[in-house]
């Protein structure tokens, strides 16, 4: 259903559905709005620039990283592309120094420093003999100069020592004179001190006889006095004596006592062992009448038990009978089923022996007809090999021929090489002549022999050298 509305409502909606007028007031505020954010925008430390520093600084950061990780790796492969190119160019020059003429270029190198070396020191061993023989020269003129002043020092020498020697034999002369004199001294002296001694030794002789008279009477006197000591003892000793035969007198009393009291000790003794003797009787009597009545109910008690035995055994009889009946019962029974199941096993052996001689010629069949197969089978396979090999051999001799092509190929730039191998190789020996020439090397005749040096190629057994 349409719906109708007034001017006034269409032009409401208009109003509110497009854009506002702009006045010049208005234009000029907004102008002056966007110069005062494009004037704060260069501020840096307003609120809004921070907080867009904030924001930012992450990604500065990382992209700051980034940078400097790019300036590195391009830095790193940089160094790398170096020491590529200088690890290609040291395994370059290395073959070259592998190959035989430039061994033969050092070999001679090292010929030609040896010989300088030889030559160097032919005129640095003449330069020693000289110097040798300068020295041992002023040796020699030394040793002269030496031995002329030896001979007027020991000439001199001499002299002192003769001096010498008559001055030490006036001394000794006046030290022997000296020596008689203090030696006759000493004699008398040893002889005055000899008379003392003797004087001396005399009245010691005196001493001791006197000494030994005093030690006689005190042993006189000490036997005496030992002999009145010894009779006192011997009065002791009789004292004591008398004294043991009365102790012995009152011993034996003692012992006489004392078997007394043992007899009687001893007759007490038996009178209680006939009491316990009598006393052991009556328990045994007492003992042996318990002892028939105890067999009696033995025997009673035996009597009653092998009845019991004898019918326990009739017993277990009969059931042992009963048993033998029942088994052979069960044996007849076992027996018949066996020779049933017996008869009803041969029975099926002959049924399966036959199915098994069905199934060995259904399965010899199948085996005849595997081989015809299998026979088909392996002479298609040798078509198809047959087929392969033709194809192989082919094959084979395009391959040949190819490799023979590029052989050829490698022979021609192999020869180009070695071209230009020679001609590097001539301006290195060059540069090596004139250098030993350069360090005043005399004998350069090893490097130029090297600078014609040729290539030498080895060939199989029975090739020529190009």
């Amino acid at each position: 259903m349409p719906v109708t509305i007034t001017e006034a409502d269409l032009a409401r909606i208009l109003r509110n559905v497009s854009e506002p007028e702009v006045t010049n007031r208005e234009a000029k505020r907004a102008q002056l709005r966007e110069l005062s954010q494009t004037r704060t925008n260069k501020w840096p430390n307003t609120l809004e620039a921070m907080r867009r520093k904030k924001e930012n600084w992450k990604k500065d950061k990382e992209d700051r990283e980034e940078d400097e990780r790019r300036k590195v790796d391009m830095e790193e492969a940089r160094l790398q592309i170096e020491a590529r190119t200088r690890q290609i160019e040291r395994a370059n020059r290395l073959l070259y120094e592998q190959t035989d003429k430039m061994k033969t270029l050092r070999s001679k190198e090292l010929l030609n420093d040896v010989l300088a070396d030889r030559e160097f020191q032919l005129a640095e061993k003449a330069a020693l003999a000289a110097m040798d023989k300068r020295v041992e020269d002023q040796w020699i003129a030394l040793e002269r100069t030496q031995l002329a002043d030896a001979d007027a020092k020991k000439a001199a020498d001499e002299a002192r020592r003769h001096a010498q020697s008559l001055a030490l034999a006036a001394i000794q002369k006046t030290q022997l004179d000296e020596y008689k004199t203090n030696f006759i001294a000493t004699l008398r002296e040893e002889k005055r001190d000899g008379e003392r001694i003797k004087a001396k030794a005399e009245q010691d002789n005196r001493d001791e006889d006197e000494a030994e008279a005093a030690r006689k009477r005190k042993s006189k006197q000490a036997s005496e006095d030992t002999r009145l000591a010894n009779e006192r003892l011997k009065a002791l000793r009789a004292r004591e004596k008398e004294l043991e035969y009365q102790e012995d007198l009152k011993r034996e009393e003692d012992a006489q006592k004392k078997e007394a009291r043992v007899a009687k000790r001893e007759a007490l003794q038996r009178q209680k062992e006939e009491r316990k003797t009598a006393q052991k009787m009556r328990m045994i009597d007492l003992a042996t009448a318990n002892l028939l009545k105890v067999e009696q109910k033995s025997e009673a008690r035996l009597e009653n038990q092998k009845k019991e035995v004898r019918l326990k055994e009739d017993t277990e009889l009969k059931h042992r009978a009963d048993r033998r009946a029942a088994q052979k019962r069960a044996i007849d029974h076992s027996r018949a089923h066996q020779l049933s199941e017996k008869a009803r096993a041969k029975e099926e052996e002959r049924a399966a022996a036959k199915e098994q001689m069905m199934q060995w010629a259904e399965y010899n069949r199948s085996v005849e007809q595997a081989l015809v197969h299998e026979e088909n089978e392996r002479r298609l396979d040798n078509m198809k090999l047959a087929a392969l090999q033709q194809t192989q051999a082919h094959a084979k001799r395009s391959l040949d021929m190819e490799e023979r092509a590029a052989q050829i190929l490698a022979e021609e730039t192999i020869k180009i090489s070695q071209s230009t191998e020679q001609e590097l190789y001539t301006q290195y020996a060059s540069q090596v002549l004139a250098a030993a020439e350069a360090r005043g090397v005399k004998n350069t005749f090893p490097l130029k022999q090297a600078m014609k040096a040729k290539n030498i190629d080895l060939l199989p057994a029975g090739g020529f050298r190009i």
